[in-house]
């Protein structure tokens, strides 16, 4: 057993990645798709999210915004990009987040995550 394999043991959540890309419509013209209207490139990989950062305040004269943020750990062969979009399955929630620039070892995959909306 590698560590990798160790370490998927305790991955009790669920991943399904979309990239963006550039289609052409039937009539000749570009549109860029992502989000959930990206390319599926896994669906429901084992994974584990972290706890939240608990969010940092970003403040504006008229807005006051929190963005929270997680880390997802993946095995190393799954091949998650910086900004493919993240539909995480986590203690029965679903969480929308985008990736951050993934950090990459022999063991594991330690990718950033900026929650994007979440759905109960």
């Amino acid at each position: 057993m590698t560590e990798a394999d160790i370490l998927a043991t305790t991955y009790e959540d669920t991943v399904t990645v979309y990239r963006a890309f550039k289609d052409t419509l039937p009539g000749g013209e570009s549109v860029f798709k992502s989000g959930l209207e990206g390319k599926v490139v896994y669906e429901d990989v084992e994974c584990a999210l972290s706890t939240h950062t608990g969010g940092k305040l970003q403040q504006s004269k008229s807005i006051a915004k929190t963005d929270t943020t997680f880390c997802l750990f993946t095995r190393p062969e799954i091949d998650i990009q910086a900004n493919d979009f993240l539909v995480i399955l986590h203690l029965g929630k679903k969480i929308e987040a985008v990736a951050g620039f993934p950090e990459c070892m022999k063991s594991h995959n330690n990718i950033p995550v900026k929650l994007d909306k979440e759905i109960v």
